[in-house]
């Protein structure tokens, strides 16, 4: 079996424009999720011609990184062992509780607000939507990705299936030490690159 791709999703972000709706008051997006990495299981399922035609099994962490006074990377990685990683990397806005990567294509997007996850992205290379739950404590996400053109063990016109189940016990005083960041191939729609990940 060829070794699942290493994957990144990196849009960029072109403009923000804030949602009707409340943010939950006097909550910091970086400082309330960040800290502690959440850990737990990620599992992938390709299909092709709408059967499951192959199943992965792993670890699957979720952290923030490179935070600034009003952005962050919020960095999704399945570990698969010897078949491979995947790694999905979102820089984006915060404010207060939200988290918005959004461009100029209102269709291309990745929001954190109110503790539900959705987006979508679309290149020439594949289309990509998620769903999915962030609290505190747990960080729960589903990923389809459908393929445009063959990509590593995924040919053309399959599709695949990821979700992460991922939790953390915090404590007061959380700060996440005890992280090392480490470099890794990263698949991008430009070619392979290599960026950091953390590494707990």
């Amino acid at each position: 079996m060829k070794k699942i791709m290493l994957l990144m999703v990196s849009i960029l972000f072109l403009g923000c424009t804030k949602e009707d709706g409340q943010d939950i008051e006097d909550d910091d997006f970086s400082a309330y999720y960040g800290g502690t990495p959440f850990k737990g299981t990620a599992s992938g399922i390709r299909l092709q011609d709408d059967q499951d035609n192959y199943t992965w099994e792993g670890t699957g962490r979720v952290a923030l990184i490179e935070s600034s006074l009003d952005s962050v990377s919020l960095v999704f990685m399945a570990d698969f062992g010897n078949e491979g990683e995947i790694n999905l990397k979102m820089r984006g806005k915060t404010e207060g509780s939200a988290f918005r990567l959004e461009t100029e294509d209102p269709s291309n997007f990745f929001r954190v607000i109110d503790g539900k996850i959705t987006g979508s992205t679309e290149n020439h290379l594949q289309k990509m939507f998620f769903e999915g739950s962030m609290e505190k404590e747990q960080v729960n996400m589903a990923v389809e990705v459908q393929f445009k053109e063959a990509e590593g063990a995924f040919p053309k016109g399959s599709r695949l299936r990821l979700r992460f189940n991922t939790s953390r016990n915090i404590t007061d005083n959380d700060n996440g030490s005890g992280c090392q960041m480490r470099l890794v191939p990263i698949w991008s729609p430009n070619g392979m690159t290599m960026g950091m990940v953390p590494d707990c």
